[in-house]
């Protein structure tokens, strides 16, 4: 039975995306081509059908592109968001077509786009729902990249999967209460660091974390996630903190308060990140 897109259908598909972007799709899981030449994942889709491609990463809202066969519109869009496509197939594609739907990541990792081949399916197989992701970025392509960064130990088992081709840059962090590595990458903050036991005591395990500025303490930074590597009997293991871009009002220096489930919490002071690359100077050709 066909699904026409309804003004109700249309609001409970943006509900669904919603809370799809804030948890991983229980629906199917694609790999995005990471390489030209590579073949594209394929959606199935029919004629009256709605589909949500949910993506790994924000996308450039303006770039979605559709590759259809004639001038009659055969896929028309009835959302792009955040981190996500909604569309509903108005044609069913012949038997040997393959139409091709791409949108462009704004987070500067590779690959940058997300290229897909829509096929014809019959209704009871079609995709109401996929997630697409990215492949990991192998640790060997990054280590000239990591090589860059003078004064820092490469934290390999976090920093590996969040290159992606950028430029990295680092800064030492030898505080009191911790001691630790804080990583500029092109699309948000990496911040890794071992709590000083002497100083902050008995070891507990952070889930939370609130980056603010240090001048500015109403500048706050997103933080995406905490993820801890547990340390020995009794010892404090390695925190990673993933944080967005501070705003250029927020300075360079911040406060890092770690929070547990049981109350506790750790502040960390002087936390010094790298400032933005600068832009690389033309040859003046004289």
């Amino acid at each position: 039975m066909l699904q026409p897109v309804t003004p109700t259908r249309a609001l409970l598909l943006l509900l669904a995306v919603t809370a799809a972007e804030a948890q991983p799709a229980r629906g199917r899981s694609v790999t995005v081509a990471a390489h030209p030449g590579e073949p594209l994942p394929e959606l199935r889709v029919a004629a009256g059908y709605t589909a949500v491609i949910v993506l790994d990463a924000p996308v450039d809202k303006d770039s979605v592109q559709l590759d259809t066969p004639g001038d009659a519109p055969r896929i028309r869009l009835v959302d792009v968001g955040e981190r996500s496509v909604i569309f509903e197939t108005l044609m069913t594609p012949g038997r040997q077509e393959r139409w091709g739907l791409r949108i462009r990541y704004t987070d500067g990792a590779r690959p940058e786009w997300a290229a897909f081949a829509l096929v014809a399916a019959p209704g009871s197989e079609v995709d109401s729902q996929v997630t697409a992701m990215r492949q990991r970025v192998a640790l060997e392509p990054c280590q000239e990249q990591v090589a860059r960064c003078e004064g820092a130990r490469a934290e390999a088992w976090v920093l590996a999967d969040r290159l992606g081709g950028q430029l990295v840059q680092a800064m030492v962090l030898d505080g009191k209460h911790a001691k630790g590595t804080a990583y500029r990458l092109g699309n948000g903050l990496l911040l890794v660091l071992k709590p000083v036991k002497k100083n902050v005591g008995p070891p507990w395990t952070p889930t939370a974390a609130v980056l603010r500025g240090e001048v500015a303490p109403n500048e706050k930074v997103p933080v995406h996630a905490v993820h801890v590597r547990e340390g020995g009997p009794g010892e404090w293991g390695e925190v990673a903190v993933e944080a967005a871009l501070p705003s250029p009002a927020a300075g360079l220096r911040f406060i890092l308060e770690l929070r547990g489930t049981g109350g506790q919490s750790l502040t960390v002071d002087r936390v010094r990140i790298p400032g933005p690359p600068e832009p690389e100077r033309e040859e003046s050709g004289r």
